[in-house]
C-alpha cells in the first residue's frame, strides 16, 4: 500500500473515532447533546450587585439608616456579619452599580457588593428530572426583573402603582405555574436539594406578595422602597440556593 493511502486510511479513521466519541457523549448526556452538555460543566458564575452604603459597628446604627434610607425609596435591607451592611438597591450589572456609585446620590463610604446568585448545578439531579430542575430555576431572572422594573417605573414616573400591581400578579402566576410543574415532576424524588428549590419558589411567591402597594398611609416612595427591599431578599435567598445546590 503506498504511503499516501495509508495516511488517508488513517485519517479517514480518527475522523470516525471521533465521531463515535461524540456520539457516546451525547448518549451519556441523557441526548440533550455534546454542546449542551459542555456549556452546562463550564457555565461562570453569575453575580448581581447590591449598592450599600459605609458599613456600621452594630445593629441599632445600622437600622436607624436604614428607616431614613426607607423613606426616600431605598431598599434599607440591614445584612448582619461582621460588620452591619446596609442596601440601598439591588443591581444585575456591576456597570449600573457603579454608574449610581459614581453618581454620589449613595453618599461616601459606599460601596458595590457581589453577590452569587447562579449558575446553579443540576447536575446532581436525575436525568429525567433535570430539565424540571433547569426550567424552575428559571424563577430568579423573572421575579429579578419584575421587581426592578416595577420600582424603577414607579420611581421615575412611566409607571403607576397599579402597573407594578398587574405586572406582580403576572410574575406571581408565572412562578406558581413553576413550582407546581417542578412539584409533580419531582413527586417521587428524596434528594434534599429538590426540596431548596421548591422552597426558593415558595419564598419568591411570598416575596412578591409581600410588596406594599396600598393603604391609606402609602405613597410611591414607599412602594418603591418595598420593591427594592424585596428584591435584596430575593437576591440574597438566591444566593444561598445556589450555594446549597453547588456544595
Amino acid at each position: 500500500m503506498r504511503k499516501a493511502d495509508r495516511q488517508n486510511m488513517l485519517a479517514v479513521a480518527a475522523v470516525a473515532m471521533c465521531f463515535m466519541l461524540s456520539l457516546g457523549m451525547c448518549m451519556l448526556f441523557g441526548g440533550e447533546g455534546l454542546i449542551a452538555a459542555l456549556m452546562r460543566s463550564s457555565q461562570e458564575e453569575v453575580k448581581c450587585y447590591l449598592l450599600c452604603s459605609a458599613a456600621y459597628e452594630n445593629v441599632a446604627l445600622a437600622r436607624n439608616a436604614a428607616e431614613l434610607v426607607k423613606s426616600r425609596g431605598g431598599a434599607g435591607y440591614v445584612i448582619v456579619g461582621e460588620e452591619c451592611e446596609m442596601v440601598l438597591a439591588a443591581y444585575k450589572s456591576a456597570e449600573e452599580a457603579e454608574s449610581v456609585l459614581n453618581g454620589g446620590s449613595a453618599g461616601s463610604g459606599a460601596y458595590v457588593k457581589e453577590v452569587i446568585v447562579g449558575a446553579a448545578s443540576v447536575k446532581w439531579a436525575a436525568k429525567d428530572v433535570r430539565d424540571d430542575a433547569e426550567s424552575a430555576l428559571t424563577y430568579f431572572d423573572d421575579v429579578f426583573d419584575c421587581l426592578y422594573t416595577c420600582a424603577n417605573g414607579i420611581s421615575d414616573g412611566t409607571l403607576t402603582v397599579a402597573d407594578a400591581r398587574t405586572s406582580i400578579a403576572v410574575c406571581r402566576a408565572s412562578v406558581e405555574e413553576r413550582r407546581n410543574a417542578f412539584g409533580a415532576a419531582t413527586v417521587e424524588e428524596t434528594d434534599s436539594r429538590h426540596t431548596e428549590i421548591k422552597l426558593a419558589l415558595v419564598t419568591s411567591v411570598a416575596l412578591l406578595d409581600n410588596v406594599e402597594l396600598g393603604g391609606a398611609f402609602s405613597s410611591d416612595v414607599s412602594a418603591v422602597s418595598s420593591l427594592r427591599y424585596q428584591l435584596v431578599q430575593l437576591v440574597m435567598c438566591r444566593s444561598a440556593l445556589v450555594a446549597t445546590l453547588n456544595s
